[in-house]
């Protein structure tokens, strides 16, 4: 494994375990990262929560879901690695830094063209990570990932039989709101067209025709390092087929 130098390394998630649920990660890709809190206080400790608007929702659309509670299609769990449960409104994904990251998938649905919009939020952990979206995934070696990080960065990466290739990053972008701040993330999967937005800006696009076909669309987290865990909230999660 390789060994973080003082400016740190942002590792590329490269395959997943065969249960579906959690990617090991061996490539690494240069960018910063810091550790930071380690607990994450149940939602019910703090003062009563103000009134949710409700989610905006277009004229049409496949799947709408603001976990209050959850659609029951999401795969929810809870091992020593990584953990997928809802919270007060939202549905949480927690990467244990056992060194594998965490997906939780749309169980029986699968789409070729996909644009996803949804909330996400860093909520406890290094900030050093990715939390982003997974489309076009057929099995634990083929599908894109589109994804952000709480210190900024982007990435597009396409992986294939189990090899990484970043078609877009890392590169940092000033429209991602950092730390624990909310971002408003879109993704776009429609023919070789893989974009995404963040808080309606443009941050990254590429072109890619290698996997085409329907597959699985999945909510992802990531801590990089590992021995750090990383806790990321989503909410208000729309499936449209464009």
């Amino acid at each position: 494994m390789t060994t973080a130098s003082a400016t740190g390394h942002k590792r590329t998630p490269t395959r997943r375990r065969r249960d579906g649920r959690r990617l090991t990660l061996r490539q690494y890709l240069s960018l910063s990262g810091v550790a930071i809190g380690m607990l994450l206080l149940a939602a019910a400790c703090g003062p009563p929560t103000p009134p949710v608007p409700p989610i905006s929702l277009p004229d049409s659309y496949a799947v709408a879901d603001d976990f209050s509670p959850p659609d029951p299609r999401w795969a929810r769990f809870d091992t020593d690695e990584s953990a997928v449960y809802a919270l007060a409104g939202e549905l949480f994904l927690e990467d244990r830094g056992q060194g594998v990251s965490v997906y939780t998938p749309l169980l029986g649905e699968r789409y070729a063209d996909t644009d996803i919009r949804v909330d996400v939020r860093h909520v406890q952990g290094s900030v050093n990570n990715w939390l982003g979206i997974l489309c076009r995934h057929q099995d634990v070696e083929n599908y894109y990932l589109l994804a952000i990080s709480a210190d900024g960065y982007t990435l597009i990466l396409r992986v294939v039989d189990g090899e990484p290739t970043p078609l877009v990053g890392p590169e940092y972008n000033e429209a991602i709101r950092i730390g624990k701040a909310e971002n408003d993330l879109r993704v776009l999967c429609e023919g070789s067209s893989l974009s995404m937005w963040v808080n309606d800006e443009l941050i990254a696009t590429a072109s890619d025709d290698t996997l085409m076909q329907p597959g699985d669309v999945a909510l992802f987290a990531d801590a990089v390092q590992r021995g750090e865990i990383v806790v990321t909230a989503f909410d208000n999660f729309v499936l449209v087929e464009p």
